[in-house]
């Protein structure tokens, strides 16, 4: 089981949540409208995952979304199992990738 709030807190993240691929939302750290970006960070894994499989790219792990503002990383497991970090830091990137890169394996 991850422990989200720990997960933040290492990472220096301004929130996280946990949910399955289809947006239902498990926990959430910090963040407001949870339910909404867990339902929205799924459809775009969902989608990506399809794009994956089309494209034979093999299984969708992981996708990032930069922007302006900060970043979003988001992982799943084979379990469709889902977690995400936001951060308005776009300095932690490579902190939030290879983090998020071992959540699942633990």
């Amino acid at each position: 089981m991850i422990d989200l709030q720990t997960l933040v807190q290492e990472t220096g993240a301004e929130s996280g949540l946990s949910f399955n691929i289809d947006g239902i939302l498990n926990e959430s750290v910090n963040l407001e409208y949870d339910g909404n970006v867990a339902a929205m960070i799924g459809m775009i894994l969902k989608m990506c995952l399809e794009m994956s499989e089309d494209v034979n790219n093999g299984d969708l792990k992981q996708v990032m979304i930069k922007n302006n503002d900060g970043i979003v990383v988001a992982s799943k497991n084979q379990d469709d199992n889902c977690v995400a970090l936001l951060s308005k830091d776009l300095s932690k990137m490579g902190l939030l990738l290879r983090r998020m890169d071992s959540v699942f394996n633990n």
